[in-house]
């Protein structure tokens, strides 16, 4: 008995070794929200003194992307460059830091260039891209262009926002761009002829091609946008023809349905519609003395080349045509048929023909 007691004395005074996994081990970075491509520095400290692991957490799992060994105080640090969003743990032999996370904020270029606005994004999953509040679509490498080209005359203040996705952080830059539109007319050339007949072909007026130059199909072009929407039909383009433009879009049918061309003695235009939606707007002229025959008619009979002093041409009742002629003024001036500019002719009679139905409005 008395054996027992001693051993039970001495067990008292022995001190218990310590646990695995109580060294401690800390973590912290430095910036948190890191520049594309841009370093980051990790530090800590572990007590007692270890090698020192830097672990990454991956969708598979975790994984080590850097060791050092801890300095005689226990201090350690890592510098890496960071270029995505990610989650860290400093590791060492006898335990784990709490772990920390790094944002990045993208790299967003814009500048403006003429007409256009253009920029990269980088990394071009960073998230969503906004300029003016609407959404552009990401070419590769993160580059994208907006065309700047329908904007009315005046100083325009743009953003240009990133919406960030998980991990990434918001990004914005604002520009600002004065738009100054000159008259244009027939003779006219440069970008802002261009920016003219892309947006009238955007909005269906017919155009036998989109570049540069203010030649008489342009002027036609102008004609017509100017009669659908009760401008002077001078061929001219004004500051108030510029200023309808930036705020105009493509006109609709009278009868939003089916294929057809639609005529308007009133306006002088000739639509043409596929599915209830215009395609094309053309510059017509139609009887002078008012007597082109209001109704719905179908072409009986059509012409390849010419048909008298009538080319191209679609009768739809008696005499009574659409065709190409050389000249097709602003105004009514034929006999009674429907006059369309010369080089449309021959495309309108192909695309449409005999059995076209043909509404003839007052």
């Amino acid at each position: 008995m008395r054996r027992v007691a001693l051993l039970a004395a001495l067990a008292g005074l022995v001190v218990p070794a310590p646990a695995l996994g109580a060294e401690t081990i800390t973590l912290r970075v430095n910036p948190a929200i890191v520049r594309y491509d841009g370093l980051a520095r990790f530090q800590g400290a572990t007590v007692p003194l270890s090698d020192v692991f830097l672990a990454r957490q991956l969708p598979g799992g975790w994984t080590v992307i850097a060791h050092t060994t801890a300095a005689t105080d226990g201090a350690f640090a890592f510098e890496r460059r960071v270029r995505r969003p990610g989650v860290y743990q400093a590791r060492s032999f006898g335990g784990d830091s709490a772990v920390v996370a790094t944002r990045v904020r993208p790299r967003l270029t814009a500048r403006i260039r003429g007409t256009a606005l253009r920029g990269r994004l980088v990394p071009p999953a960073a998230g969503r891209l906004l300029v003016g509040g609407r959404g552009v679509r990401l070419g590769p490498g993160g580059r994208f262009r907006v065309r700047l080209d329908r904007l009315s005359a005046g100083m325009h203040r743009l953003s240009v926002t990133v919406r960030p996705r998980p991990g990434y952080v918001r990004v914005t830059r604002l520009l600002a761009i004065r738009i100054r539109r000159p008259p244009l007319r027939i003779g006219s050339h440069g970008p802002n002829v261009l920016a003219l007949k892309r947006s009238l072909a955007e909005q269906g007026y017919a155009l036998p091609g989109v570049d540069s130059g203010y030649g008489p199909a342009t002027y036609e072009a102008v004609l017509a946008f100017q009669k659908v929407h009760g401008l002077p039909r001078t061929g001219i383009v004004d500051r108030r023809f510029w200023s309808v433009l930036a705020r105009s879009s493509r006109p609709r049918p009278r009868v939003p349905r089916g294929d057809y061309l639609e005529v308007s003695k009133t306006r002088q235009t000739v639509y043409e519609v596929r599915d209830g939606r215009v395609v094309n707007v053309i510059h017509a002229s139609t009887g002078a003395t008012g007597n082109t025959p209001v109704g719905t008619w179908h072409v009986y009979r059509e012409v390849s080349g010419w048909d008298w002093v009538l080319f191209n041409p679609m009768y739809f009742l008696r005499g009574f045509a659409i065709h190409g002629y050389p000249s097709v003024p602003p105004w009514p001036a034929s006999h009674g048929c429907v006059r369309v500019p010369l080089w449309i002719a021959p495309g309108l009679r192909e695309r449409w023909g005999y059995g076209s139905v043909v509404r003839v409005y007052g």
